[in-house]
Formats: structure tokens, sequence, C-alpha cells
């Protein structure tokens, strides 16, 4: 007779069994190990929890109302379901949203959270959306559909830096998020027509020091240049946080980051 598969709190007193038995690590490094570990198994309860109540629709935030988002493809979850998530941008992003952008280039789009939740947001702007994961690839395409706004996103793989003169079209606005790639990608030295856009970026720092200060460096010529850096802002939780512990309501906002990942919001001088 096989065995039912593990739940996920098998799994994890699993991998608790295993750190503690590791005679190679000192208890210091078990502890290390465990509480991130312990920290997201909470999360995910708790996501599992919300899904079940929202059904994976955006309660708050910019993007609230926003469908499709029962699935995520990186990073924390109960904060993009909250509508929480990157509260340092929220003012950003409504500034993005009153601005009459024809035009927006999301470079890493992963399930659509930016792409879709702009697109509801800016009904006359075209979106062209890019990711190299081709599940992510997916999963935009799936919620731009569920939420109304496939007809204006263009879903593909790659993007190249030569690749922004064709996509370049009245005023056009950059979003891009690739895990440390952006100082690749984001060279107007390189690629001319990234001085006529505007352009929001998440710097990972945390991968390659000074990535953020290098990007300002080569936009500050022709843009003016903002830094955002995250924080814990404050938030309005849902009802139901109410009568939760203390621990809850802080995972509940947790982003789940592993160092310094600053934003850079430039905006060209002529666009």
């Amino acid at each position: 007779m096989s065995q039912p598969p593990p739940t996920l709190n098998d799994r994890v007193v699993g991998y608790v069994a295993e750190d503690l038995a590791d005679g190679t690590l000192s208890n210091r490094q078990r502890l290390g190990k465990m509480l991130p570990m312990l920290c997201r198994w909470r999360a995910t309860l708790m996501r599992d929890k919300l899904l079940e109540d929202f059904r994976g629709v955006v309660q708050a935030g910019p993007f609230a109302g926003l469908s499709g988002m029962d699935q995520v493809l990186e990073g924390c979850h109960v904060p993009k379901l909250l509508g929480s998530y990157e509260r340092e941008l929220h003012g950003v992003v409504e500034r993005i949203v009153a601005t009459p952008y024809d035009v927006v280039v999301n470079v890493g789009c992963a399930e659509g959270y930016y792409a879709v939740g702009l697109a509801r947001r800016m009904p006359r702007a075209r979106f062209y959306t890019f990711d190299t994961n081709e599940a992510a690839q997916a999963a935009c395409a799936r919620v731009a559909q569920m939420n109304g706004v496939a007809d204006r996103m263009r879903i593909a793989g790659t993007l190249a830096g030569a690749d922004f003169a064709a996509l370049r079209d009245g005023r056009t606005l950059v979003v891009c998020d690739i895990e440390g790639a952006e100082g690749e990608l984001l060279d107007p030295a390189a690629h001319p027509a990234l001085a006529g856009m505007d352009v929001l970026v998440e710097c990972h720092d945390c991968f390659i020091p000074g990535m953020a200060a290098t990007i300002a460096a080569r936009f500050a010529p022709t843009h003016a240049v903002e830094r955002h850096e995250p924080r814990q802002l404050p938030f309005d939780l849902p009802a139901a946080f109410a009568r939760v512990p203390e621990l809850d309501r802080l995972l509940a906002l947790w982003e789940w980051r592993s160092g310094p990942t600053p934003w850079l919001f430039m905006v060209a001088d002529a666009p």
C-alpha cells in the first residue's frame, strides 16, 4: 500500500531534523538555517488561508482588484495578495499611472503583477512584456486574459538592449526586475534609445554591490534620478488580522529579501 505524500508540515519537520543531525553545523549555524525556513513555512500556511479567502484577488494598494494572483513565480506571495508588496513604490506607481505613457516595456514580468496591474490602470498604453522563463510567460498571459488586457499586451522571452529602439513609440516607460542583469541591459551609452525613456528598475545590490549607484550615474546626464529604498512602511492589514499574533502580522508583510534591493525611478529630461 502506497504511503500518502508528505504534507508541508512533514517536509519542514524533516528539514529541521536533517539540520539537527548534521554534525558539521554549529548550533548557531543550525538556528541560522532554521529561522528563514520556519518563517517561510508560516508564511506559506498564511498564503494558503488567504488564497481561500481572497481567491487570488489583490485586496489593496495600487493594484487592488487584480485577479489571478493564485500563483506567484518569484519571492513572496502574501504581500502581493494583500497589496502591500513594495510599499516604497506605491507613490511612484500612482505617478506612473497619472502619466500619459504610450508604451510600457516590462522586463522580467514573472506572473504579471506589475505588467497586468499597470495595464488595468493605464487603458491607453500598449505593453511589451519579457521573461526568459516560459512558465512566467504563460502565467502572465493567463493573468492578462483574466483581467481583460491581453489585447494590449505582447509577451516574449529575451529582450536585448538593441531592441529598445524598436519599442520606443511616443512616451515610453521601462519597468525592469531581472535579478542582477540590469547592469548589462540598462546602459544609455550602448543603447541610446534609453536616453528618452523613463525607467523604473530594481537594482540588485545584494548580488552586485554598488549596482544602483552605477546605473544612476549612467542615467544622470539625461534623467532626473530618484532612489527608493525598501522600507517597512505602515500598511492597514485586513480585518481578519486584528486578533492574530504580532509575529504573523509581521510575516504577512515580509518580502523575503536576501539583501539590499534599492529601486531607481529615472525620468527622462526630454522624453
